[in-house]
Formats: structure tokens, C-alpha cells, sequence
């Protein structure tokens, strides 16, 4: 997800992803009988950009915490998607990142989290991985499940939300 992201934002003309054999890759979108969760990012990634104009990364690309902001053709802000990609494999404690929204409308925002127990879930060891409380069928790619929002209350024009290690957020604004 940040890659494809990243690369968007960097006007990148050709991307590759490697997806490794059938089975045995945790990059894999999707494999014999079931969706990886390369195809949760994707997802979601593609949640931050329908009917925008163009993409804008709010941060360096230097530090484990991304902010990628979505525009409509008019410049108006439509979504943000927050990352926090420090590695999380289910043991200790889970870090969890603030971000702070400013410039904000309205007394909330709603946001979809992308989730899954950690770095290394795996749809095919039986792991559950999420967007916005979603799944998707292994074999059929349907989405299933009721889809859920969090509410964050804005006061004074902010907002800050908070991401687990190896989650994203999909703020919609």
C-alpha cells in the first residue's frame, strides 16, 4: 500500500511487484484458494484515491509514519489515509503513533482502519486481516461482513487519531 502510494505520489510510471510462488509469498495479492493481505492495502489504497484529482504525501517518506491526502479536481481535500509501518510480529506491547489532523470542518471525522493481528498475518495461516471491519471471500474476492467507521470528535479545527504498528487509517474528511 505505502509503496504503491508512494510511488503515485512520486509520479512513478511503472511499478513491480513481485509475487513470489503460489503458497509461499507474503507479498502475493492473492493466491490458489485465498486473498493476501497485500489486497487489504490495495484496497485501501484505492479507497483513499476513487474520484480524486491528484495525491499529495504530507510526510518525508523517512520516518516508519506515512500521511497521504487525496484531492477532487476543485483542490478540496476529500481523504487521508495514515500509516504507521513499525514492524509489529505479536509480541510485546503493539507501539501505537498520534497523528494530528489540523484545518478540519465539521465536529467529526470518520475513518476506516486497515488491521490485522501483525506484519507477518497471513490469510492462508488462518490469520483475519480487515479493512473498515471487512473481509474478503478466499476464492470469490466477495466482501463480507458490515462495514465500520470510526468516529473521532474534531475541536478547534483538529482531530488526532491514533495508529497501531503495522496498521493504517482511511480518514474520510
Amino acid at each position: 500500500m505505502d509503496y504503491s502510494l508512494r510511488a503515485t505520489y512520486s509520479n512513478m510510471s511503472r511499478t513491480y511487484f513481485h509475487h513470489g510462488t503460489v503458497g509461499n509469498c507474503q507479498y502475493c495479492f492473492w493466491g490458489r484458494y485465498s486473498m493476501g493481505a497485500p489486497y487489504y492495502g490495495a484496497t485501501a489504497a484505492v479507497a483513499l484515491m476513487a474520484g480524486a484529482s491528484h495525491l499529495t504525501a504530507l510526510d518525508t517518506g523517512k520516518t516508519p509514519y506515512a500521511a497521504y491526502v487525496a484531492f477532487d479536481s476543485s483542490g478540496a481535500p476529500l481523504r487521508v489515509l495514515l500509516y504507521n509501518s513499525e514492524f509489529y510480529a505479536e509480541i510485546g506491547t503493539r507501539a501505537s503513533q498520534s497523528f494530528v489532523l489540523t484545518g478540519l470542518k465539521g465536529a467529526s471525522v470518520r475513518a476506516k482502519r486497515l488491521t490485522a493481528p501483525s506484519a507477518k498475518s497471513r490469510v492462508d495461516q488462518g490469520a483475519t486481516i480487515s479493512f473498515g471491519g471487512q473481509v474478503f471471500g478466499n476464492g470469490t474476492c466477495i466482501v463480507s461482513g458490515a462495514e465500520s467507521f470510526e468516529t473521532t470528535e474534531v475541536t478547534d479545527g483538529s482531530a488526532t487519531l491514533s495508529v497501531k504498528a503495522s496498521e493504517a487509517l482511511l480518514v474520510y474528511l
